[in-house]
């Protein structure tokens, strides 16, 4: 079975620049992803803005060629897409409970000294 990027634009005659669309939806996608992450507590802007940057430069060094090789860009979307459903997976309720589950172990933990092999009760 064929996996459908939702990402993609469909493919028209009427629209002269298919990509275009593409890139609207990226971008706005980016910037709820990034607020969500911002609005979970999940810190990882960072990673995702360097991401960004880097997509943005090699998007633009594309645009700057004549002519546009409409292939290289759907690769450079996709790429990006994949990261953005990356950083979106961390804000999925699955995710979500795996983390507080994870906090709350490691807050009920004994803890040991490292140059001490007793354990502290």
């Amino acid at each position: 079975m064929k996996k459908v990027n939702r990402y993609s634009s469909p493919r028209s005659t009427a629209d002269p620049n298919p990509s275009m669309t593409a890139f609207v939806d990226l971008e706005a996608e980016y910037r709820l992803t990034r607020a969500a992450l911002l609005n979970a507590g999940v810190d990882m802007t960072d990673s995702m803005d360097a991401l960004y940057r880097d997509w943005r430069r090699w998007r633009d060094q594309r645009k700057s060629l004549a002519p546009v090789d409409r292939a290289r860009v759907a690769v450079l979307d996709d790429w990006w897409a994949r990261h953005l459903e990356q950083f979106r997976s961390l804000i999925d309720p699955p995710h979500v409970a795996a983390r507080a589950e994870r906090t709350r172990k490691d807050q009920g933990a004994v803890r040991t000294s490292p140059h001490h092999r007793e354990v502290v009760i």
